[in-house]
């Protein structure tokens, strides 16, 4: 269960942080269409000279090297949004004191877990949006029964996709010698990666917007210095008269 946090930590505004882990992932994007042309061009090149291996060797020492600097990026992308993602959920716990589905924990560990890691974030941001949006009850017991919004259903349904495509796809080339076959099926699978990554990028960036507004817009005030109603008690003051 969620519980009252440290008193020497504050809200913060993570608009910054939500800022680099978008640019970041826009280079990602970019990375990923680079990493898709590549595999198409080293499947062309084995078709136009299936005996020229020099060839081929220059072209897979390009998908390779376009490989590591997507997977660079991708780990600095990453590390980024899960501390921007971090911060706003502690923000989101101050905001409101409903339950949370999953301990701060699981903000690092739903990612790298396996199986779990297919809808574990998804949920964690689910609360995390709920907690901040300011239709949201302070008081609130828990924010379980808070249906997700359609912007993180899209964003997830598209990265999960991208995801296992980009997985099949790198798997298909690693088994033996490349086969003509092969790379035309890996260089299909990365497209379609790449465009459904893509929309999981515009959308991710959209979500990192879309928290840091509701964040904006909710009153800096503990849940446990505010009343039932959501008005501080603090300081003398007293609700609007209506």
């Amino acid at each position: 269960m969620t519980g009252q946090p440290p008193m020497d930590r504050w809200f913060s505004s993570e608009e910054a942080m939500g800022l680099a882990a978008s640019v970041l992932i826009g280079v990602v994007t970019v990375l990923g269409w680079a990493t898709a042309w590549s595999d198409w061009y080293s499947y062309r090149t084995l078709e136009r000279y299936p005996d020229d291996d020099d060839k081929f060797a220059q072209a897979d020492l390009i998908s390779g090297s376009l490989g590591i600097v997507a997977a660079l990026a991708l780990f600095a992308a990453a590390a980024v949004f899960i501390i921007w993602l971090w911060r706003v959920r502690w923000n989101a716990e101050m905001f409101c004191r409903g339950e949370h589905r999953y301990s701060r924990g699981w903000v690092l560990g739903s990612w790298i877990c396996p199986v779990v890691n297919l809808w574990y974030p998804k949920q964690v941001v689910d609360d995390i949006v709920a907690a901040s949006d300011p239709r949201t009850p302070t008081g609130i017991a828990t924010l379980r029964g808070i249906p997700g919004t359609r912007l993180v259903w899209a964003w997830w349904i598209t990265w999960v996709v991208g995801l296992v495509l980009d997985n099949l796809a790198q798997r298909s080339v690693l088994d033996g010698a490349p086969q003509l076959s092969e790379l035309r099926t890996n260089a299909v699978m990365s497209g379609i990666s790449a465009v459904s990554t893509t929309a999981a990028a515009v959308l991710a960036v959209m979500l990192i917007q879309r928290v840091n507004e509701l964040q904006l817009r909710r009153p800096w005030t503990p849940w446990w210095a505010q009343d039932q109603a959501g008005y501080p008690v603090d300081r003398g003051y007293q609700p609007p008269a209506l």
